[in-house]
């Protein structure tokens, strides 16, 4: 005879739920990571009917409920991940290679980013590459206009190497005056993500190349 089925089942809402939120999560990720960066672009820009702030608000509130029931379904499921730590046929917890594989791919993935190894820098400047012929079509009207507004408001989307170009600096030399602030800087690195290194905003950078 079966059991009759419950009303609600809690182990299934987790599930669904995780699931929904991861969707929400790598959706969400995916667009903040193709959305153009730059203090107007958050009122310019949208996708799906919401900008780049809406967006940011839902990947936050997505990853954090996901999180949650990440860790809930973590417990429901306690057992079999136990059993997944143990050799088998033997009841005691040892060093599995397993182990090794997943943090290696954990350690790699942090270490590229951190460091900017070719790979992971080419894939986080995919967005800047792809705005890159309309930013320079941009760039080329201004000076064509005679104005160089555009020189100073965008210089957060610029490459690291491409203000020094501008600026008549050397990268290398510029590279040195980071280093004695403290951070870690590439050539290929925009502005923003230097700026957002020094915890400053992007135009601040200008003076701290100025005055070293």
């Amino acid at each position: 005879m079966e059991k009759p089925r419950r009303f609600f089942q809690f182990r299934a809402f987790v599930s669904l739920l995780t699931a929904i939120c991861f969707a929400m999560a790598v959706i969400s990720g995916a667009v903040l990571f193709l959305a153009p960066s730059g203090r107007g672009a958050g009122r310019a820009w949208a996708f799906w009917g919401l900008s780049r702030r809406q967006w940011e608000e839902q990947h936050v509130w997505f990853c954090l409920i996901f999180t949650i029931v990440g860790l809930i379904h973590l417990i429901l499921n306690i057992r079999p991940i136990l059993y997944y730590l143990k050799i088998v046929g033997i009841k005691t917890y040892r060093f599995r290679l397993e182990w090794l594989a997943a943090l290696a791919v954990g350690a790699v993935v942090f270490a590229g980013t951190y460091y900017r190894w070719k790979p992971f820098a080419a894939f986080l400047e995919l967005p800047r590459r792809m705005t890159e012929p309309s930013r320079q079509t941009g760039g080329a009207d201004v000076a064509a206009r005679g104005g160089g507004q555009e020189n100073r408001t965008g210089i957060g989307q610029m490459t690291l190497a491409e203000y020094c170009r501008q600026e008549g600096l050397e990268p290398a030399k510029a590279i040195e005056i980071f280093r004695n602030r403290g951070l870690t800087v590439q050539p290929d690195m925009t502005m923003r993500q230097i700026a957002d290194l020094a915890g400053v905003h992007p135009s601040q950078l200008r003076e701290i190349l100025r005055n070293p």
